[in-house]
């Protein structure tokens, strides 16, 4: 157990593993005694024992109240806001979905799966079919009731060379999926995957009505009914009377975003709204010290990179990106930029928040005489290289910009334009030979790996191409042996560590600011507002 995540450990800094301990020790009647005993125990202080337990506590105890509305401030938001869950992009669509659809399975806290419009999962010996089972008695919000064939439908969309779905590579070992009869569907996969439930619990496998095509407006299953839908402006979503499940405590959620961090701070602390996503760095103790306002942190493995296309002329050069891997100051990334909310990263995505982890992977550290000599042999010379940057998470532009001072130390002149995150995701990321990113941690390193790693990929960034990572990729997924499992994954990253170019110096923590009212939040370390799984949680305790 570790809890060595800052310098005042805490609820918040614990992984999802051990909060889920610890909130067992509790639900079982723990005293306040035992428990600091056991902390202790473990290295923790008398301070941060304490805090535990009375945040555990408070947690167990909070019995959600109905009523009222919040106003969600997001970020990143544009003309590309989409209500089709095969396009989402950016964490404000992730929160939609969970507003107004629902999925065959969902995520929990200990990244494991469980079901939710199916009522029952079943695999084959060998996980090459999987049964899903569906509730019945589910309405969506226009009357009609869920059967196979939406299941059907909306999984079929995200299948064949021709999909536009941005999350295709994660079912394209799905051959088929079949209706056995209205309440019952099978997924037949030509190779065995033993995480496809937890590849349906994400963000893009949400289920629509059989047929739509129209994402103009929507009805789904989910906690809250559309009421408006602006892309780049707002969602509001009103209590599904109708909601199968317990849940949909509120009686509205207006999500929207403010791009600019400093402008969304000031609205929220001015109480104009009620929460928002990515606190600054900078501001937590601002946040820390104004009264009716807290912090919620998630330590996770979301990333910010520096992404080098492959593809393109002005950054097809192996020997340039190994010089920016080496000018990132990660160290400082980490303490000075994010305050300690996050941790080192080392150039591949699969940080230490992953079980498949590999810690054997040697640290590449800030090197100028490493950056230097790959600088000469890029031959790049006093020719400007062009970062394109937006603040599209805590340190985005600071991470290039320390790059930048790095480099004129060994005579590598980047040109940093930084732009709004206005509309980036359609206008910048994919396009601009380098550019920066932020990916929101995944279920699994596979999922992860697969999203944005493989050849195929809708999303792979640089374009690298590896015959060899996409078949042990594959071939991972039906692998048992734990051994055996765990040196593939160990290979996996290493090839991503020396032939992928991006630099990823740090590890984020979601850092979230609520009011105190705001309750009832999840705490799965995929996104913001606990992996956007909260909306048919969250409630305020002043109603």
């Amino acid at each position: 157990m570790t809890f060595i995540k800052s310098n005042d450990p805490g609820l918040d800094q614990l992984s999802p593993a051990e909060r889920k301990n610890l909130m067992a020790m509790i639900k079982c009647g723990v005293s306040r005694r035992d428990f600091m005993s056991y902390m202790m125990a473990m290295g923790a202080t008398i301070a941060a024992s304490s805090a535990l337990f009375t945040g555990l506590s408070d947690a167990h105890a909070a019995t959600p109240k109905r009523g009222g509305k919040l106003i969600m401030a997001g970020d990143q938001h544009g003309p590309a806001d989409t209500l089709d869950p095969a396009l989402y992009t950016a964490a404000i669509d992730y929160f939609r979905g969970r507003m107004f659809y629902n999925s065959l399975t969902r995520l929990t806290d200990s990244l494991g799966w469980e079901p939710e419009l199916a009522e029952e999962v079943i695999p084959n010996s060998n996980a090459t079919v999987w049964t899903f089972k569906i509730r019945k008695g589910i309405t969506f919000h226009d009357g009609k009731t869920l059967t196979a064939d939406d299941v059907i439908y909306s999984m079929n969309r995200h299948l064949g060379s021709d999909s536009i779905s941005k999350a295709s590579s994660l079912v394209s070992m799905v051959n088929a999926w079949e209706k056995v009869n209205d309440y019952e569907v099978r997924a037949v996969l030509a190779t065995p995957n033993a995480d496809l439930p937890i590849a349906l619990g994400t963000f893009h496998f949400k289920i629509i009505q059989n047929g739509q095509t129209d994402f103009s407006t929507t009805v789904g299953t989910g906690p809250f009914k559309l009421k408006e839908f602006k892309p780049g402006v707002r969602a509001i979503g009103v209590h599904n009377d109708n909601y199968w499940e317990e849940g949909a405590y509120l009686d509205e959620i207006e999500h929207f975003g403010i791009g600019d961090s400093t402008a969304r701070l000031n609205a929220f602390l001015a109480g104009d709204v009620d929460a928002m996503v990515n606190v600054p760095a900078k501001a937590i103790p601002t946040v820390e010290g104004t009264a009716g306002k807290e912090l919620w942190s998630l330590a996770s493995g979301r990333y910010i990179n520096i992404v080098p296309r492959q593809d393109h002329s002005d950054s097809n050069n192996p020997d340039l990106w190994r010089a920016m891997q080496y000018l990132q100051d990660r160290q400082r990334i980490v303490k000075g930029v994010l305050k300690g909310q996050g941790g080192l990263g080392n150039d591949h995505p699969i940080g230490p928040a992953y079980f498949d982890h590999s810690p054997d992977i040697p640290q590449r550290e800030l090197d100028l005489d490493k950056a230097a000599f790959h600088f000469k042999k890029s031959g790049i010379g006093n020719t400007p290289i062009k970062v394109v940057a937006a603040e599209v998470g805590p340190g985005a532009v600071d991470q290039c910009l320390f790059m930048q001072r790095e480099g004129r130390k060994i005579g590598m002149n980047f040109d940093i334009q930084q732009v709004t995150t206005d509309g980036y995701w359609g206008a910048v990321w994919l396009k601009e030979p380098i550019c920066v990113a932020t990916w929101n941690m995944r279920p699994t390193a596979n999922i992860m790996m697969t999203l944005a790693f493989h050849s195929e990929a809708a999303w792979n960034e640089t374009r690298w191409k590896n015959g060899q990572f996409d078949q042990l990729l594959e071939d991972v997924r039906g692998v048992t042996d734990a051994g055996k499992r765990k040196q593939m994954y160990h290979d996996l990253q290493m090839l991503i560590h020396e032939g992928n170019g991006m630099a990823i110096p740090a590890h984020l923590n979601y850092v979230d600011g609520v009011a105190s009212y705001v309750k009832g939040r999840t705490q799965v370390p995929l996104n913001n507002f606990g992996g956007a799984e909260s909306p048919g949680f969250l409630f305020r305790d002043d109603v």
